[in-house]
């Protein structure tokens, strides 16, 4: 005959058991507990990156290591998407997307890089100018529109623009420092550059001016806020299944350090910034940027609706408005933490 163990007896040995069992299975965040996380960023995406690194001073990601690698080019962050090389990028939007496209396990966690590209001309007052007056300008010199850098989301921009009904003009694609290069020279008449660029440009010669911004001329066309979610951080879809609270938590992070750094002055924004990454513009180039950029940082099903607009202008025949063709695990999704729900009345 069996007798049943004494009832202390066996509650301990249910404890053992259980303990047993969370050793074997322990939770998804403990699984990823201690692991070093590796970042892609690019030296020149720089108020794209001031909320990520201000999040990261911050104290995230909590109890793991980061180990920071540098992409070079557009094609060369879509190779390290599409590999599942890394854990979080900072990126362009449109290479993340295509990598999404092909199968890539990538999850958009928050765009922070909204108003980027701007005209350079030469002599004369800043602005205001517009899309009309600089095609203008390049019909009187006979001369092509110079875009930078190649593989620019600017260009179906404003191709998109050209099918709406504006201006038409030749485009001549350049990479940054031969464009910076032509308009130093004035073998140029006109380029379209982003920030950083266009400020270390009209730090070399002077003479140059900022005649329009591309943000605000698509707004001016189609309305809405002068701004295009052009660059953003994204994570690896398996960090996120492995660790949702560390995703989310950056996500609310990279809002609030950006709320918190967008009424500062620009040198305590900067002062987050690696030294590589101010040493590489100088800072006097940075803060000028920060006059015409924006510090802002707004979570991914915010804005789900302006990223797939932006796609459709940048990337139509891969992304249509009305078939994207990414898939559901490309956004991150809202969680209650961000918007608690009131607890329900006692009457």
């Amino acid at each position: 005959m069996k007798h049943p163990l004494p009832r202390p007896a066996a509650l301990i040995f249910c404890l053992c058991l259980l303990l047993g069992l969370v050793s074997v299975f322990p939770p998804a965040a403990a699984r990823g507990a201690g692991k070093t996380l590796t970042l892609y960023t690019a030296m020149t995406a720089t108020t794209p990156q001031i909320p990520l690194w201000a999040a990261i001073r911050g104290g995230w990601p909590e109890g793991r290591e980061l180990a920071v690698e540098y992409w070079k080019s557009l094609d060369d962050l879509r190779a390290l998407v599409l590999a599942g090389k890394g854990d979080i990028w900072v990126g362009h939007l449109e290479g993340f997307a295509q990598a999404a496209g092909r199968g890539a396990p990538v999850t958009l966690v928050a765009v922070t890089g909204w108003k980027k590209f701007y005209f350079v001309q030469a002599g004369g007052a800043e602005g205001p100018g517009g899309l009309e007056d600089i095609a203008a300008a390049l019909r009187r010199e006979g001369m092509p529109l110079t875009v930078a850098p190649r593989d620019s989301p600017a260009i179906g921009i404003l191709e998109e623009l050209e099918r709406s009904g504006g201006p038409s003009f030749p485009i001549e694609s350049m990479p940054p420092q031969q464009a910076m290069l032509a308009m130093i020279r004035g073998s140029r008449p006109c380029a379209l550059l982003p920030e950083p660029l266009v400020s270390a440009l009209l730090a070399k010669k002077p003479g140059l001016r900022v005649a329009a911004n591309l943000e605000s001329e698509v707004a001016r066309r189609f309305g809405g806020p002068a701004r295009l979610p052009l660059v953003g951080i994204a994570v690896k879809t398996s960090l996120l299944r492995e660790d949702p609270a560390l995703v989310r938590g950056l996500a609310r992070a990279l809002r609030t350090a950006a709320e918190d750094l967008a009424g500062r002055p620009a040198a305590e924004a900067l002062a987050v910034l690696p030294q590589s990454v101010r040493l590489a513009f100088g800072d006097d180039v940075l803060e000028a940027s920060l006059s015409r950029d924006l510090i802002l940082a707004l979570p991914a099903w915010e804005v789900r609706r302006e990223v797939l607009a932006f796609l459709g202008m940048v990337l139509p025949e891969s992304f249509p408005p009305h078939k994207p063709g990414l898939p559901e695990s490309f956004f991150l999704l809202e969680d209650e933490c961000f918007n608690p729900q009131p607890a329900p009345s006692a009457d």
